[in-house]
């Protein structure tokens, strides 16, 4: 960790600042230490570089697997720009927006949306319960202006109000409760700055068609790759709902196994998407797309990953628009935007 990066920090359980007893540096990164809190001397080891809040990663264990796997399948390039599209659309915000900008990103993972904010000059600190903050320190490290986190969203060593910005992409639903994640974020945006959030979709066609009627397609390619036929929407409108209810409720029932499974035995049967892909591309097969999802990504390392990183996680919560809006309203948020993206939001923090 850098010295700024003690700046932004504060003790998770009382808020007090934090003092550092360094003891190991190399040039101006602590490598190793200790975070002493001043008002109820609680410490917190800094270990590899990195300020750890957690004794583990408790319930994120596979996403711990899934990003020491995947260290930077997902790490934007010269020929794929995904990431870069993905918080666009998950944000409302272009990268050059936050040029100058002090950024939180809640949920970091590998740091793919951190590694888009900082190429705009962002100064950005990235907070992750898994240990995959370890792979974003690595995936980051020509970046001095990024700092990393090991934290409970739930309980976050932050100071309050200190940042312009906050979003976290496809995070707060795996956490034991969405809601109260959201909630914990608050705090932590200046007056007058932003935040934004995606979040998975209870009723992915309902929403989409509710919202945004003119724009299915692209919101559904987007996420699952796929179109509905012009000529079959209206009869899809009409049925959404109960199409929604099958998608979900065979999701619920294969991960139930699923999440039971070992990792690195889910991992192997996940490679069944590479084949599996060029069957779901015949329309004859479309409807196996909703009673049985895998990862529809052109490149096959994506589509195990996706297909892991669907059928692993021990949390998966699912949210509509309305109630997300209204997680937004309650917390006195301004400027409230639904997002071309199931389920994406962004609102601003009044000023005081």
């Amino acid at each position: 960790m850098q010295q700024r990066l003690l700046q932004l920090l504060a003790c998770p359980e009382c808020h007090d600042s934090l003092r550092l007893e360094a003891e190991s540096r190399q040039g101006e990164e602590i490598l190793a230490g200790v975070l002493r809190c001043t008002g109820c001397a609680r410490a917190f080891p800094v270990r590899d570089g990195i300020p750890r809040f957690v004794a583990g990663d408790s319930y994120v264990s596979t996403f711990s697997f899934e990003w020491k796997r995947w260290q930077r399948t997902q790490l934007d390039t010269a020929s794929r720009r995904t990431s870069e599209l993905t918080f666009i659309s998950s944000t409302g915000k272009q990268p050059q927006d936050l040029a100058g900008k002090l950024v939180l990103d809640a949920g970091c993972g590998a740091g793919r949306y951190m590694d888009v904010a900082a190429r705009a000059g962002a100064e950005v600190v990235g907070v992750d319960l898994s240990f995959a903050v370890d792979v974003a320190r690595r995936n980051l490290a020509s970046f001095p202006r990024t700092h990393l986190v090991q934290a409970d969203l739930l309980h976050l060593p932050l100071r309050r109000e200190c940042f312009d910005f906050v979003y976290s992409i496809g995070v707060l639903h795996h956490t034991p409760d969405t809601r109260a994640a959201f909630s914990s974020l608050i705090e932590n945006i200046r007056p007058g700055g932003g935040i934004a959030i995606w979040v998975y979709p209870r009723r992915r066609l309902s929403d989409v068609f509710r919202y945004f009627p003119n724009q299915v397609d692209a919101i559904l390619r987007q996420d699952y790759h796929f179109t509905l036929p012009a000529r079959l929407q209206p009869i899809l409108r009409r049925s959404a709902g109960a199409l929604d209810w099958a998608m979900e409720s065979s999701s619920d029932a294969q991960r139930f196994f699923s999440t039971r499974l070992p990792p690195r035995w889910l991992y192997g049967m996940c490679h069944a998407a590479i084949p599996l892909y060029y069957l779901y591309r015949i329309p004859l097969f479309y409807p196996l797309r909703l009673l049985s999802k895998i990862g529809m990504d052109p490149n096959p390392q994506w589509r195990v990953l996706d297909t892991f990183d669907w059928y692993s996680p021990r949390y998966q919560w699912k949210h509509s628009f309305a109630e997300v809006r209204g997680w937004f309203e309650e917390a006195g948020l301004e400027e409230i935007a639904l997002l071309p993206r199931l389920v994406a939001v962004a609102g601003v923090r009044p000023q005081a």
